[in-house]
């Protein structure tokens, strides 16, 4: 009886903790292009929804459009059926099962090592908690290697295989990550063929134990239809290119994005999960220790298990997005290894018949299940993100601007479901031209040159602040842009080459809080007017007599933009984070509305944190202007006053 009610404590904990709001910063788009498929009965062969690559297709475009579209139709049909909460309920029963496995396939071990095992588990998952169709990818490579080891355990039954070409068939239309099941299935193939050849040659090779040659036959037959299978979807081959970019020339577009760190990158990253890469840690160790301790104890290495052992974990410290193909691999290939070699395997058998685990793990279960309920209200909603630019998209639907438009990629996504058909995007975190993506980086750094970098470019707009009559802050010493005729800045020669009128952007970066050099151009720049912020967006439309109405109704002071900055800033400071740049853009925007006290407290931290921090010493100088030209007119006010005496 204690057991079935820990259980249902346990289980009850995971699938409440994998509730929660919607705020995935690619969901919108994958709902929106499963709405796109579901009415016109095809996949787009050009996107539609962004204007850069119309009428260009590409290897990227084609792979980006039709990699997920089974899932992005389940997606669909799920939120307009049952709105939010359909979606919701997806992602948590799907990764309830992911656990659930786990847990079944380790319950040999004992209620309680197999529950903490789990419990570390679902630990490890818990930052994977998006509503993207990667989370298929993980239930798929566990049933895969759960369907393999079955069987190998019983080779006279080819059941399990029957499964394996279906399951492919259906993985590879709803997501690339059936690579990583083809790379399985190959080296369980390979090994396994190899294994059984040796074996022949020398029967008494530590390789462990061989199939039959029949069993060896089907498996080879069932691995040759399970890629043929796979290669039923509409890009064929794209997946493996697209993989291999995203490790090779294109890694870029991802530095600074968790899911493509290695585990020890994400030991420095301040916004790590600390919990879950601990977790990793601990469980990596485990099942290593496991590996090894039964090669020595049994003087022999089973090749198929230790080759897919190191494969998972070469992908796993490749990139942490791969550390759940590594625990559906891991966890099965070493359910069967002990850490003891006594039948009563771990300590923790010997408190079984105690009340004391009982009492424990169920405390933390309950606690859990109220961790998992705190935010009840929003548990099936999308939720309130600065990645879900509302406010900002409703403004344009209502307005119905007639202009093409510039964005930030983590807007685009949200703009694309909200948006379309009325306006198209410019970019968002498909990535689906990497030239729009340089183009977008030059635009929103406002490079006056093709050449010059971030520091240079946000040092020369800082310095376009400083009034003439304050003095100069020469920041670097790149001779000075003219910004007249053929001299005309990269960036505005870009947006011109884009016909763009339409500027849809924040102020800040989301996770650094560093002020964007295109905000401060925007700020003196007369050829754009501010129509609208809301904390998270502000929207510029171009000066031009066309939008004169629109200008006439909306047209807001740009002061406004230090405010925008202040509200964009304020939560990365209050919580304290270890990057020195939300403070300086915080101290900048106070500078500019005259709160020097409060500004001087922003420098200080920024400066505690990067002596080198430019805003921040930016700041000092300006304010050193100030006070310099204050001082001046005060000797002037006196001398004047003197001589009227």
């Amino acid at each position: 009886m204690k057991e079935k009610i820990l259980i249902s404590l346990f289980l009850i904990a995971v699938f409440i903790n994998f509730l929660g709001p919607i705020i995935d910063v690619d969901f919108p788009f994958h709902l929106k292009t499963g709405e796109y498929i579901y009415q016109h009965k095809a996949i787009p062969e050009d996107d539609p929804f962004s204007f850069y690559g119309e009428g260009v297709s590409t290897d990227r475009e084609k792979f980006t459009l039709s990699q997920y579209w089974l899932a992005q139709v389940i997606f669909f049909k799920l939120y307009t059926t049952f709105g939010p909460t359909g979606a919701v309920l997806l992602r948590a029963i799907t990764f309830f099962l992911f656990v659930f496995l786990l847990w079944f396939v380790l319950s040999k071990r004992g209620l309680y090592s197999s529950i903490l095992i789990a419990i570390l588990i679902t630990i490890i998952l818990l930052p994977y908690r998006l509503d993207r169709p990667q989370f298929f990818s993980f239930l798929f490579a566990l049933i895969l290697i759960l369907l393999l080891e079955k069987f190998r355990e019983k080779p006279d039954s080819v059941m399990p295989l029957y499964f394996i070409p279906p399951l492919m068939l259906l993985w590879s239309n709803m997501h690339a990550g059936f690579v990583f099941g083809l790379v399985v299935i190959l080296i369980y193939t390979m090994s396994e063929t190899i294994k059984f050849f040796l074996k022949k040659i020398k029967s008494d090779l530590p390789i462990g134990q061989p199939l039959t040659a029949k069993s060896v036959l089907m498996l080879l037959l069932t691995g040759l239809s399970a890629i043929i299978f796979s290669y039923i979807n509409p890009d064929f081959n794209g997946q493996l290119l697209a993989t291999f970019e995203s490790h090779t020339y294109a890694k870029w577009l991802y530095y600074g994005v968790r899911e493509y760190m290695s585990p020890v990158e994400e030991t420095r990253f301040p916004f790590k999960v600390a919990i879950a890469n601990i977790s990793f840690w601990v469980l990596f160790g485990f099942i290593s220790i496991l590996i090894v301790l039964n090669i020595i104890r049994s003087k022999s290495i089973n090749i198929t298990t230790v080759i897919l052992f190191f494969f998972s974990s070469v992908a796993a410290f490749t990139s942490v997005r791969y550390i759940p193909f590594f625990i559906a691999l891991a966890i099965p290939l070493s359910k069967d290894y002990r850490f003891f070699k006594v039948k009563d395997e771990t300590f923790l058998r010997r408190f079984k018949d105690t009340p004391f685990l009982f009492i424990l793990f169920s405390i933390f279960f309950v606690f859990a299940i109220g961790v998992g309920f705190k935010d009840y209200k929003n548990l099936f909603t999308m939720g309130m993100h600065r990645f879900y630019p509302e406010k900002a998209a409703n403004f344009l639907l209502s307005n119905q601007i007639d202009a093409k438009m510039f964005n930030s990629n983590n807007r685009g996504s949200y703009l694309i479901w909200k948006l379309y058909p009325h306006y198209r995007v410019f970019q968002d975190t498909r990535y689906i031209s990497i030239e729009a993506t340089i183009d977008g980086i030059a635009i929103r750094h406002a490079l006056d040159h093709p050449a010059q970098t971030f520091n240079l470019a946000l040092g020369s707009a800082l310095s376009d602040l400083v009034p003439q009559e304050l003095g100069k802050i020469q920041i670097f010493s790149e001779k000075p842009f003219s910004n007249t005729g053929e001299h005309k800045p990269f960036w505005k020669k870009l947006l011109d080459q884009y016909k763009i009128d339409l500027i849809v952007h924040e102020a800040t970066a989301d996770y650094t809080g560093i002020l964007f050099p295109l905000t401060l151009r925007l700020l003196k720049d007369d050829e754009w007017v501010l129509i609208h912020l809301d904390g998270i967006m502000q929207i510029f439309i171009r000066n031009d007599e066309k939008y004169s109405e629109i200008i006439e109704r909306f047209k807001k002071p740009k002061e406004f933009i230090y405010d925008e900055i202040i509200i964009e800033t304020a939560p990365l400071v209050k919580s304290k984070i270890t990057f020195s740049t939300p403070y300086s853009s915080l101290a900048l925007a106070l500078v500019m509305k005259e709160k020097d006290e409060d500004a001087k407290k922003m420098i200080e931290a920024a400066l505690e944190l990067d002596r080198k921090d430019l805003v921040a010493n930016f700041c000092n100088a300006y304010l050193a202007l100030k006070q310099k030209q204050s001082k001046h007119e005060e000797h002037t006010f006196k001398g004047s006053s003197h001589g009227t005496q």
